[in-house]
């Protein structure tokens, strides 16, 4: 006769139930909630949150920018979508920044763009900035917003573009071993995600699992201190940065986003290597005013092939705890 008696049979079957319904704390994490879903075969590349709250997205398997209505009323129960500009000429839409309040700069293939929301009729303006003809332009962020300045990160290519939004000008403005491209994942990528804080140009390298940052003259663009390896072990593809310089790198195949501290340390805040919540996470942006603790995340999908664009690409908020 076993040992283990009836109600320690019982205690086991409680154990595992549980489990099943909050192993997966992700999936069942109130603080994390759909925003909105895209049709099957859609990827969701980049995000930036206007000054109203609604989301604007980029999409890899289509070269279009989105805006997203995230919040959601009695009267409307329903999350809206629109779509702001289909790009000409490109094969997809990567990173956005906002250059003035609800002036934008997007990138469409190599081509950058300016997109002005700031009219009264809500209609977007859209006029081509520059075309840089060379490796593959990715993420992006205002380097000096006074000047006009963006930095770009070619992930083909291992470097960050310095480009003057106002004339068109621009030039190779960091190249280091810690940007450097390799297709350990399939695809040729290097440097990935880029954001600006101070006159800190922060970084990721996707396939090598770096996440970086270097000082620069917010002028020049060129580097004024060493480049320094923050942490190990994402496979970030973008993320958000908050004024206290505590970074949220969305995991890409790995499912999850991750915390990661100036000091070093990370720890996971949403996702999990077996969940959907947030599966192949692409990017995240900090809500803004009333909103400052939520983060919104992109993801390409369930597809788990960065290579793939089958899977019905997301919108996910999170709301932050600290």
């Amino acid at each position: 006769m076993s040992a283990l008696t009836m109600p320690g049979y019982f205690l086991i079957f409680v154990l595992i139930f549980l489990f099943a319904v909050t192993g997966n704390a992700s999936r069942h994490d109130p603080l994390l909630r759909l925003v909105y879903q895209f049709p099957n075969a859609t990827w969701v590349e980049n995000i930036a949150v206007r000054p109203n709250g609604n989301l604007l997205v980029t999409l890899v398997n289509t070269p279009e920018l989105w805006e997203i209505k995230p919040s959601r009323s009695l009267g409307d129960p329903q999350p809206q979508a629109r779509m702001i500009h289909h790009f000409s000429d490109a094969e997809m839409a990567t990173g956005i920044t906002e250059l003035t309040p609800d002036v934008y700069a997007v990138i469409a293939s190599n081509h950058v763009w300016k997109v002005q929301l700031d009219n009264t009729d809500g209609e977007a303006m859209v006029a081509p900035i520059n075309t840089i003809p060379m490796g593959s332009l990715n993420g992006m962020a205002v380097l000096n917003r006074a000047a006009g300045l963006v930095a770009i990160a070619d992930s083909h290519l291992g470097l960050v573009w310095r480009l003057d939004t106002n004339s068109g000008n621009y030039s190779v403005m960091l190249k280091d071993e810690t940007m450097a491209p390799n297709t350990d994942i399939g695809t040729l990528l290097g440097v990935n995600g880029v954001k600006v804080l101070g006159d800190y140009v922060y970084y990721v390298n996707t396939p090598r699992r770096l996440y970086c940052r270097v000082r620069v003259n917010t002028i020049t663009g060129q580097a004024v201190g060493p480049y320094e390896v923050i942490s190990k072990g994402v496979l970030a593809d973008d993320f958000a940065i908050s004024l206290r310089g505590v970074a949220y790198l969305a995991g890409l195949t790995d499912n999850v986003v991750v915390r990661a501290f100036l000091n070093g340390t990370q720890e996971v805040v949403a996702g999990s290597l077996n969940s959907s919540a947030v599966k192949t996470a692409t990017s995240a942006a900090l809500g803004r005013n009333q909103h400052a603790n939520v983060l919104y995340i992109t993801t390409g999908g369930e597809t788990g092939d960065v290579t793939m664009y089958s899977g019905k690409g997301k919108v996910m908020t999170l709301t932050l705890d600290a």
